[in-house]
C-alpha cells in the first residue's frame, strides 16, 4: 500500500519558540549539524512515544520531529536511531532518522537534507514498498532499529524482517542500502544472509542489521552486525558482516569470535555485533569495532567485550580484544556492567603521536560508579603502534557537570564528533535524559570542560530519554 509521504517538522529550541514548517526556519539558516540527540520516548502533541531529535546548532538547538502531513502517533520511536553525513554532497551534514516503531513497528527512516537551512532539497521518508523501496511494510520489521550513512547513500536496518520459505524465520533481518541523488531514491540493494554471496543463513531470531556503521575505505564499506546469530548450538552468540561496495554486494568477510585468531569463544548470549564502528581514514587501515555486551568472564555475566578488527580489503585480524580485566583497562568485570553496548570509532591527530591513531569509545552503561548502580562509564582505547587502554570517564569526572545518578546509563549512545577530537555520549537514563560532547584527551586524565546538556536544563530542551541515540558531524 502506497503511503503518503511525510515531511519533517523543525523547532528551534530556546531560540526559536515557535514551531515552523520544515525548510523555512530563517532565524537558523546558518545553522551547521553539531551533536545530535535522539529521544524517541520524547512525548509530541500528547502522543507517548513519537519521538523527537534535537540537533545542536551553534549555540542553539533545533527539535525535530514528525510533521506536518502526518502528526506524530503513540509509539513511532522517531530519533531511536541517527546518522550524519553529507548525503548529497554539497557540503552541508545531512541528517537521518529512524523511527522502527512507526505503522505497529513496521517503521520509517528520514533522511533530512542540512536541518535548519533554507534552500535545501525537501525530507524524504524510506518505508519498504513504497517510494521506490522495495520489499513490504510489515509490523514488527523494525525499519530504521539501525541507521548508517555516507555520501550518496543511507543503510537501514530491519532487524525483525522475516525471511526464508513462507518467512518461517521470523527476525532474520534484513538491511537496504539506499542510494540517494538529487534528493530522491535512484536505487536500492536489500542485503541479508539468503544471499549467495554471504557467509551464514537465514534463521529466526539472527537481528541481521541490528547494528550498522558505514563509510568509505578503498570502496564504499558498511559493516552490519547480526547479534541473534546461533553458532552451532550457541544462541545468539553474534556475527558482523563487512561488505565492500554494498549496493553490488560482491566483496563479503564475515567474522564472529570462532573464527580464527579472534578472542573468545562463540557463546550463547555474547551478542557479539550488538554495537558496530569503524574509523575511515585513507592514510590507514581499516579498524572496525564490534562490542559483545553479553560476554560472560569468570562469574559476572554480561560483563561485555569489544574486539577491534583491522581489514585490508580481503579478511579481516585481530588488533585489539579489551574488556575490563585486560591490563590497563580501568575497573573490573562485574554482572550487568555491558562493556561494548555501545562503540564509537575515529580518528585522533595529536602532538604526541608520530601520526594519525585510530580511537576506539567503548559504552559500559550497566557500570556502578561508586554506590550509584548503572551510572555507565565510557572508555577510551588508542589503537596505534602502541596500544593504550587505559582512557575512561564518568559523569562524576571533572569537567562533565558533576552530577552523576543511578541508572543514568551514561554511554549507553557514542559518537565522535562533533569535530575530529571529541565523542559524544548519550545518559538516557540521567532524569529527562543527558548528553555529553567530550573532548578525547579528557578519557586520559587531561582537565577539560566538556558539553554537558541535561535535558531541561540551562537551555537544553526537555525530553524523557533525551541521549538515547548521538550522532555528530566528524
Amino acid at each position: 500500500m502506497t503511503r503518503r509521504r511525510k515531511i519533517v517538522g523543525v523547532v528551534a529550541a530556546a531560540a526559536l519558540a515557535v514551531p515552523v514548517t520544515a525548510g523555512t526556519a530563517a532565524a537558523a539558516e546558518d545553522c551547521a549539524v553539531g551533536a545530535v540527540a535522539g529521544d524517541p520516548a520524547a512525548a509530541v502533541d500528547g502522543r507517548a512515544g513519537a519521538g523527537a531529535v534535537q540537533v545542536r546548532c551553534g549555540d542553539r538547538w533545533l527539535t525535530i520531529t514528525q510533521g506536518p502531513d502526518e502528526a506524530p502517533e503513540d509509539g513511532d520511536r522517531f530519533g531511536a536511531s541517527v546518522a550524519v553525513a553529507d548525503i548529497d554532497r554539497d557540503g552541508a551534514a545531512d541528517l537521518v532518522v529512524g523511527a522502527p516503531g512507526e505503522d505497529a513497528g513496521a517503521g520509517a527512516v528520514h533522511v533530512i537534507f542540512a536541518p535548519g537551512r533554507d534552500a535545501r532539497p525537501a525530507p524524504i521518508t524510506l518505508r519498504q514498498g513504497a517510494g521506490g523501496v522495495p520489499d513490504r511494510s510489515e509490523a514488527g520489521d523494525g525499519y530504521g532499529t539501525a541507521v548508517a550513512a555516507m555520501p550518496g547513500t543511507v543503510l537501514a536496518g530491519a532487524p525483525g524482517e522475516d525471511l526464508g520459505d513462507g518467512e518461517a524465520a521470523a527476525d532474520a533481518g534484513a538491511v537496504q542500502v539506499v542510494s540517494i541523488s538529487g534528493g530522491r531514491v535512484a536505487g536500492v540493494t536489500e542485503l541479508n544472509q539468503d544471499r549467495q554471496d554471504f557467509d551464514g543463513t537465514v534463521e529466526a531470531g539472527d537481528r541481521f542489521g541490528a547494528s550498522l556503521a558505514a563509510g568509505s575505505f578503498d570502496k564504499p564499506t558498511a559493516v552490519i552486525g547480526v547479534p541473534g546469530e546461533d553458532v552451532g548450538a550457541e544462541r545468539d552468540a553474534g556475527m558482523i558482516h563487512i561488505v565492500e561496495d554494498p549496493m553490488a554486494a560482491i566483496e563479503e568477510t564475515a567474522i564472529g569470535q570462532d573464527s580464527a585468531g579472534v578472542s573468545g569463544t562463540s557463546e550463547s548470549g555474547d551478542r557479539f555485533g550488538a554495537s558496530v564502528a569503524a574509523a575511515w581514514e585513507p592514510a590507514l587501515p581499516l579498524r572496525v569495532a564490534a562490542g559483545a555486551p553479553g560476554e560472560d568472564l569468570g562469574a559476572a555475566a554480561d560483563a561485555g567485550m569489544v574486539t577491534v578488527l583491522g581489514y585490508d580489503g580481503r579478511q579481516a585480524a585481530e588488533v585489539l580484544a579489551v574488556h575490563q580485566g585486560t591490563a590497563g583497562v580501568p575497573g573490573a568485570n562485574e554482572t550487568g556492567d555491558g562493556f561494548g553496548t555501545s562503540v564509537a570509532a575515529g580518528v585522533i591527530r595529536s602532538a604526541s603521536a608520530p601520526g594519525p591513531e585510530v580511537s576506539v569509545a567503548i559504552g559500559a552503561p550497566g557500570e556502578d560508579v561508586g554506590e550509584l548502580a548503572d551510572a555507565g562509564r565510557v572508555h577510551g582505547v588508542q589503537v596505534g603502534a602502541t596500544p593504550r587502554v587505559d582512557g575512561t570517564v564518568s559523569q562524576e569526572t571533572d569537567g562533565l557537570g558533576g552530577d552523576a545518578r543511578a541508572n543514568a546509563r551514561f554511554g549507553a549512545a557514542l559518537a565522535f564528533g562533533p569535530g575530529e577530537a571529541s565523542v559524544v555520549a548519550g545518559a538516557p537514563g540521567h532524569g529527562e535524559g543527558a548528553a555529553h560532547a567530550v573532548p578525547w584527551r579528557a578519557l586520559f586524565g587531561t582537565t577539560v570542560v566538556a558539553d554537558n546538556w541535561f535535558a531541561g536544563r540551562d537551555g537544553a530542551p526537555a525530553g524523557s530519554a533525551f541521549g538515547t541515540s548521538v550522532a555528530g558531524r566528524p
